[in-house]
């Protein structure tokens, strides 16, 4: 089930008829690490993350490859499913210059996001927060425009929470 890999997204190649043959090849060009595992299916390539952005690598590595070639589903939350389903709830650090501060904190704000520490100096601050992964997507691309490219963001699991609204994910 691998509930430390909270996101999930399907690679499938265009034109192909048996997905399982191509997600069993493409399974063999990526040595699985502990920020993504690599699950072959009929369906396609499901590529399960710790974060957003632990999918790049292997999103990258396969347009290498593969080229335009390749259909790329957009990221997905895995739940629980149960009596009661859950999704993941993420730590979200983000460090960057404190002139971009306040923006930043207006866009997680709007994401909903609860804000648990701020330590700023003259130059420089560090956020913390705690959200829903599904509240989260989309994060990464987001700082990047807010910052110049300048904030450092890292994701990471915190718990699983049962879900009150809907959560935009799928089954784990």
């Amino acid at each position: 089930m691998h509930l430390h890999l909270p996101i999930e997204q399907l690679v499938q190649r265009v034109g192909t008829a048996f997905q399982f043959g191509f997600a069993t090849e493409a399974k063999e060009l990526l040595p699985e690490g502990e920020e993504f595992l690599l699950n072959a299916s009929h369906r396609g390539l499901h590529v399960l993350a710790r974060n957003e952005e632990a999918l790049a690598l292997p999103r990258d590595v396969l347009l290498d490859v593969y080229g335009p070639g390749l259909r790329i589903d957009a990221p997905r939350v895995r739940l629980i499913e149960g009596v009661q389903v859950q999704e993941p709830i993420m730590h979200v650090r983000i460090s960057l210059p404190t002139q971009y501060r306040e923006s930043v904190k207006r866009a997680m704000r709007r994401r909903g996001a609860g804000a648990c520490e701020e330590y700023a100096r003259a130059t420089h601050c560090v956020l913390r927060y705690e959200a829903p992964l599904a509240d989260l997507l989309g994060l990464p691309a987001e700082l990047r425009q807010l910052t110049e490219g300048r904030a450092k963001q890292s994701v990471a699991l915190s718990h699983y929470a049962i879900v009150t609204r809907d959560p935009g994910g799928k089954a784990a």
